[in-house]
């Protein structure tokens, strides 16, 4: 899931391959197309500062509402999200289990399967005690936490995603273990090389697929205001 590129390249690798989705923060949702598959995540994210491993409670009161928009906005379109990370704190395992239960039955009210971003010292016995039980789990946290734990994550998990993965050596290692999906933001920005990794890998597992959807749909859009969210 290269975040919301949505550019020439991606749009023939999705249909070609159907290896590409996308995975949106609020206010960053295009589309949705249906070659696309695309999950939803929170914004937390931004609001944190990794080297000091501060959260910004500030910043996260201002994205709380656009990452509610952003649930109206999958409700209001056809076709809906794979999952939704429910809000977190990056880096803190204590304080995103005491958001779970706050935040978790806001997704569930808009029937969208919920997923937990794990964080530093999270363990899957702390994962199966929440309620409600997240159907998707995934890794974030620190770098170090991320890839010490992933293959833990994996073996007591059905569906794993693993966040923040922008390089092509890491790809064909997730598949083996299982995971499901991964994100991230620097294959539209990196180098040449970077991008060429994951098209060899979306082509070379592509299997069978092939897109039958129809283009002329998406060709052509009404005029829509700044304010507003969806078309009804």
């Amino acid at each position: 899931m290269p975040a919301n590129s949505s550019g020439w390249f991606w749009h023939c690798l999705a249909r070609e391959t159907g290896k590409i989705g996308h995975l949106y923060s609020p206010r960053a949702q295009r589309g949705p197309w249906p070659w696309f598959p695309y999950a939803l995540d929170n914004g937390a994210f931004s609001c944190w500062d990794s080297k000091n491993n501060t959260f910004d409670t500030d910043k996260w009161q201002k994205t709380e509402q656009p990452w509610r928009e952003l649930l109206f906005w999958s409700q209001t379109n056809k076709q809906k999200p794979r999952w939704a990370i429910v809000p977190d704190v990056p880096g803190n395992a204590e304080a995103t289990i005491e958001k779970w239960p706050r935040y978790a039955n806001d997704v569930q009210e808009n029937l969208i399967p919920l997923a937990i971003a794990v964080q530093d010292g999270m363990t899957p016995a702390d994962v199966k005690a929440l309620k409600p039980q997240p159907e998707i789990i995934c890794v974030g946290g620190s770098t170090e936490f991320k890839w010490d734990t992933v293959e833990i994550w994996a073996k007591h998990f059905k569906r794993v995603h693993v966040l923040r993965v922008n390089a092509p050596g890491k790809l064909e290692y997730l598949r083996d273990l299982g995971i499901e999906s991964c994100d991230g933001t620097g294959w539209n920005r990196g180098t040449q090389k970077q991008t060429a990794g994951l098209e060899r890998y979306c082509r070379r597992f592509r299997g069978a697929y092939r897109c039958h959807h129809w283009l002329y749909f998406h060709t052509c859009k009404a005029p829509k205001q700044k304010e507003q969210l969806t078309f009804a």
